[in-house]
C-alpha cells in the first residue's frame, strides 16, 4: 500500500461526521513504534498522519509511547497537527503521553474554534515552560497557564514535581473554551505502598484540578488510560469469580439489580481507592451518594447505556483472553456535564489491533461562534518548541543527498555512540546517491571474536537438543525433549500443554494444563481448567 492509498484509507466501522463535529480518539498503543508492527498501521510508513487520518480524528491521544527524546522528531513534527508530547524524566523509554490536534484550513467552520490557545505539560503547574530567555512556572504566568490550581492537594512543591516527572499528563486550552486533558494514570502494577500512595494522590490533583476548572466556567475533557475500573460489569475477572454468568439476554442493569451488595463492595472495597475516586467525579455511579458532587459524563457508557456487557478495552496479551474478549474496561473520554447535549456518537474500536488495548472515540459538536480576529501565539510547550524541532539535524539537511536512506536507522544513529566497541570514520568524498548509512564506517573491534564464540556455543546447544529430539508422526514434541510422557486430553479432548508452576510452594514444577485462555465457565472456547502434575 503507498502512502497516498493509506492516508486515504478509513477505518470502515466508523460513522461518518459533520463538519461541526470533532472526533476525539484516546489510544494506550504500548510503545508507539510496536504500533506500526501490526496491521493497518504497517502500511502506513511510520507516518502518524496517515494513522490520525485512519481514524478521522481532529484530536488524538496515544499513551505509553514508550519513546525517547533522541527520537522525538519522527513524532513531534506531524504536518496538519499540533503535537505536545510529555516524556518521564527519569525513567527513559517508559510511559509517554502524546496529544495531536488538528490545523483546519482557514475557510473550515472549526478553524477558529479548534485553534489551541495554552498547553501544559503535568498537572499541577508546577513545571516549567521556557519563555524567551528565562524558564517559568505554568502556574506563575497567566498568559501561559490554563489555571485551576488552587488547593490542590500535594504537600509541597518537591512533591507536585515529582508528581508530574513520569510523563503522565498532556494538558490544551481551545479557543471555544474547552480543556483537553490527556493522561496515563498510574497502576501500581508493583503492588507496593509506595506506588498505591504515588496513583492516589495523582488522582486526587487532577480530579481536583478538573473541578477547579470548572469552576472557572471551562468545558473539561478528560481522556486516556485512567487505569481504573468503574463497576462491576465492566471486569470479566469480577464477574466470573462472584458467578455471575452472562447471556446474550443480560445487561447491566440487570445485573446489579440482582447483584447489589456486590456492585456497591466493587466500588467500595478497602484497597481500590481509586473506583471510589472515579465514581465520586462521574455523574452515574451506582452508589447515587457517591456521585451527588459529580461533574464529568462517562460518554462511552452515555451512548452504549448499561444494556451493552463486555465493553472492555484492554485484555491479558500474555493469556491471550482478547480472543474470547475477557477483559476491564479502563479507558474513557469524560466530559463536562453541562455538555452532554454536544455528544454525538461514542464508542469502543475493539477491532483495532496494535496494542493490548483498544481505542475509543467521541463524536460533539463544537461552537463555532467564535472571533476569527483573536492573535494566538503557538504554546511554547508545543513539540517544535519544547523539544527544538525547528532546527534541522544533520540528517535532515542531508536528506536530499540521501534519497535511499533507511528513516529507521538513521534516527537510530545517535544511539550507536553509547557503546564502547564501535568506532566511526568519516569515508573519503560522498556520493550524492549513496544512503546516510555510506557516510559512516562502523567498525566493531570485538564482532568477530564474539561471533565465534556465540556460534559454537549455538551449535552445541543445536547439537545437545537434537540427540534428545524424539519425532512422532514427523513433529517434535517438548514433552519427549523433557523425557516425558504424552500430553494428556484435557475437558475439551484436546492435548493439554505443559508449564512450571511459579508458585513459592511448588517453584519450578511441571504440569499439565488446558490451552486454551482462561475466560467464562459459559464460553466453550475458554479453559476447561484442566489441570495435573507431571
Amino acid at each position: 500500500m503507498s502512502e497516498n492509498t493509506a492516508a486515504r484509507s478509513r477505518l470502515e466501522e466508523l460513522p461518518d461526521k459533520e463538519d461541526k463535529v470533532i472526533r476525539l480518539v484516546t489510544f494506550n498503543v504500548n510503545g508507539i513504534r510496536t504500533l506500526f508492527h501490526y496491521q493497518p498501521f504497517s502500511q502506513m510508513n511510520q507516518s502518524l498522519v496517515n494513522v490520525f487520518d485512519y481514524f478521522n480524528a481532529d484530536i488524538i491521544t496515544f499513551q505509553e509511547l514508550k519513546t525517547e527524546k533522541l527520537s522525538i522528531s519522527k513524532w513531534g513534527k506531524v504536518d496538519g497537527y499540533y503535537s505536545f508530547i510529555s516524556l518521564p524524566t527519569v525513567k527513559k523509554g517508559y510511559s509517554g503521553v502524546g496529544c495531536w490536534v488538528r490545523m483546519f484550513p482557514d475557510d473550515h467552520p472549526l478553524h477558529d474554534s479548534m485553534k489551541v490557545v495554552k498547553a501544559e505539560e503535568g498537572i499541577t503547574g508546577c513545571l516549567s515552560v521556557k519563555n524567551g530567555q528565562e524558564e517559568i512556572r505554568y502556574k506563575d504566568d497567566q498568559n501561559i497557564g490554563i489555571g485551576g490550581y488552587n488547593s490542590l492537594g500535594y504537600d509541597n512543591e518537591s512533591e507536585a514535581l515529582h508528581l508530574d516527572s513520569e510523563g503522565r499528563c498532556v494538558i490544551i486550552e481551545l479557543a471555544c473554551n474547552m480543556v483537553i486533558i490527556s493522561t496515563y494514570c498510574p497502576a501500581n502494577s508493583t503492588l507496593t505502598d509506595e506506588g498505591q500512595q504515588f496513583r492516589i494522590k495523582f488522582l486526587k490533583v487532577l480530579f481536583k484540578r478538573i473541578r477547579n476548572l470548572e469552576s472557572m466556567g471551562k468545558k473539561v475533557v478528560l481522556m486516556g488510560d485512567l487505569n481504573i475500573c468503574r463497576d462491576l460489569i465492566d471486569q470479566a475477572e469480577a464477574l466470573e469469580v462472584n458467578g455471575i454468568r452472562i447471556l446474550p439476554e443480560t445487561t447491566g442493569n440487570m445485573i446489579e439489580n440482582e447483584y447489589p451488595d456486590l456492585a456497591s463492595s466493587f466500588i467500595l472495597k478497602p484497597e481500590r481507592v481509586q473506583r471510589r475516586l472515579l465514581n465520586q467525579i462521574i455523574t452515574d455511579s451506582f452508589i447515587a451518594d457517591l456521585s451527588k458532587n459529580g461533574c464529568m459524563i462517562d460518554t462511552t457508557r452515555f451512548i452504549q447505556s448499561k444494556k451493552r456487557l463486555k465493553m472492555y478495552t484492554v485484555w491479558n496479551t500474555l493469556k491471550n483472553t482478547r480472543s474470547i474478549n475477557y477483559g476491564s474496561r479502563i479507558d474513557f473520554i469524560l466530559l463536562s456535564s453541562g455538555y452532554q447535549n454536544l455528544i454525538q456518537n461514542a464508542n469502543i474500536l475493539p477491532q483495532v489491533m496494535g496494542s493490548d488495548h483498544c481505542p475509543v472515540y467521541l463524536d460533539m459538536k463544537l461552537p463555532t461562534d467564535i472571533a476569527s480576529n483573536i492573535e494566538i501565539k503557538i504554546p511554547r510547550f508545543e513539540a517544535r518548541y519544547k523539544y527544538q524541532l525547528t532546527h534541522k539535524n544533520i540528517f535532515e539537511m542531508l536528506k536530499g543527498t540521501a534519497s535511499n536512506a533507511d528513516e529507521s536507522k538513521v534516527e537510530m544513529a545517535p544511539g550507536f555512540s553509547e557503546s564502547s566497541n564501535h568506532s566511526y570514520k568519516m569515508t573519503k568524498g560522498i556520493n550524492k546517491t549513496s544512503s546516510i548509512k555510506s557516510f559512516f564506517k562502523v567498525e566493531n573491534k570485538t564482532a568477530k571474536k564474539r561471533t565465534s564464540l556465540q556460534g559454537r556455543e549455538i551449535l552445541k546447544r543445536y547439537a545437545n537438543i537434537n540427540s534428545k529430539r524424539v519425532i512422532v508422526n514427523g513433529q517434535t514434541t517438548l514433552a519427549k525433549v523433557y523425557g516425558l510422557s504424552d500430553a494428556p486430553l484435557c475437558k475439551h479432548g484436546e492435548k493439554c500443554v505443559l508449564k512450571t508452576s511459579r508458585t513459592s510452594s511448588n517453584y519450578g514444577k511441571k504440569f499439565w494444563a488446558c490451552k486454551r485462555p482462561k475466560g467464562e465457565s459459559n464460553n466453550e472456547d475458554s479453559s476447561c481448567d484442566h489441570f495435573e502434575w507431571v
